[in-house]
């Protein structure tokens, strides 16, 4: 995966009299992993700048110095490698500077700035203009930058509330639009696959097994929707709705290494169901608008929280997630398609998922920890 420069965000505003002040270290995480270095932020008319060489060298981008043409080149190119990004103290005016990101320059309302001989950048326009995701940790001081997905672990809950991301039917969508959002903010995802739908050559709107491969590969949890999904699980008879858990779960574990849960075909279930999916899952999510209490009250059974289609608001998203925060509860999204088209009721604009997530990465994972199913599972029965 290519390696991406990205920056802090802003950790305070100074007043009009104070151009410059200098901000505490910030710990900077990368992917998951604390970087080698910590970085020390200025403010520069309200906006955060860091030494575009302590980054780019951190992150294994490259910069340089063009000092004819007064610009700031960012590169994720080795081409440039070796070339510095220092400039005399005795340069022209900082205010003529710009900086270039991959081709393109950024323009910003507070430019590059020289100080004590380096060139610094506003940290946001950095991270933006190369696609990466930011996100800021107030409690810790520490800012993520994430291009892949990074799953919790046990030291990560806290008991804060939890967030997942429940994807039915294993459409490629969710790989062409949905996972590089993801990775974008670093939040994970359960994607449940109906197994016996998985495109094999034909031109169908479901995943292959290469695709599924690399989300597994890239952090994407792959669930079951069973093997068919042709109608209810309460309709079937004990032999075909054990065919329909088990066959799926060994179709789609000849792609996967484990397949531990299961989102159910149209969320019709009883007893007999319950009893049926714990002998092959762990936990079984459906939709009943609800959110799950921490801990478990049946570690096996979850619910979901909101189903999203293409007439839900990004307000009645937001107002579960505040809900699940507010009550440390763990709110399961349910979603399908994720087209710019828009087409079908349960299919959104990326643009509305890209929204949301945002504001999840926002929120920070002290207040809301992202998590895939089984991962939630196992946090929330502790």
């Amino acid at each position: 995966m290519r390696k991406i420069v990205s920056g802090l965000l802003a950790g305070a505003i100074v007043s009009s009299a104070a151009a410059v002040s200098a901000a505490p270290p910030a710990a900077l995480v990368i992917n998951g992993q604390k970087g080698k270095t910590e970085v020390s932020s200025q403010i520069i008319k309200g906006r955060a700048f860091v030494p575009v060489r302590e980054l780019a060298e951190e992150l294994g981008a490259v910069v340089k110095w063009d000092a004819a043409q007064q610009t700031v080149y960012v590169s994720t190119s080795k081409q440039n490698e070796g070339v510095s990004a220092e400039k005399s103290k005795k340069a022209s005016s900082p205010e003529a500077m710009k900086l270039v990101i991959n081709g393109q320059e950024v323009k910003s309302a507070v430019p590059p700035q020289i100080i004590n001989g380096k060139a610094w950048v506003p940290v946001r326009d950095l991270a933006e203009g190369l696609g990466s995701g930011v996100q800021w940790n107030d409690s810790q001081k520490s800012v993520w930058i994430t291009n892949k997905i990074v799953n919790p672990s046990a030291k990560d809950y806290k008991g804060q509330a939890m967030i997942t991301f429940s994807y039915d039917d294993g459409l490629d969508t969710f790989y062409d639009f949905a996972l590089p959002l993801h990775e974008k903010y670093g939040i994970p995802a359960t994607d449940n696959v109906i197994a016996g739908k998985v495109k094999d050559g034909a031109q169908t709107m479901y995943l292959d097994a290469d695709q599924m491969k690399d989300m597994y590969a890239r952090g994407v949890e792959i669930g079951s929707h069973s093997y068919s999904h042709e109608e209810g699980l309460t309709n079937l008879s004990d032999e075909d709705l054990d065919f329909e858990l088990r066959e799926s779960k060994a179709v789609l574990e000849q792609i996967v290494p484990k397949v531990q849960t299961i989102g159910i075909p149209f969320s019709m279930y009883d007893e007999r169901v319950k009893a049926a999916v714990k002998k092959y899952y762990q936990a079984a999510r459906n939709f009943e608008h609800l959110q799950n209490d921490i801990p478990l009250a049946d570690k096996l059974w979850l619910h979901t929280a909101i189903a999203v289609t293409n007439e839900t608001t990004f307000d009645q998203i937001k107002q579960r997630i505040d809900e699940a925060v507010e009550n440390k509860q763990w709110c399961i999204i349910m979603l399908h398609g994720i087209d710019p088209d828009n087409r079908d009721l349960y299919e959104i604009k990326p643009a509305l998922l890209e929204k949301v997530l945002a504001y999840v990465a926002s929120l920070g994972r002290d207040k809301i920890l992202p998590v895939n199913t089984i991962d939630g599972v196992s946090l929330a029965v502790k």
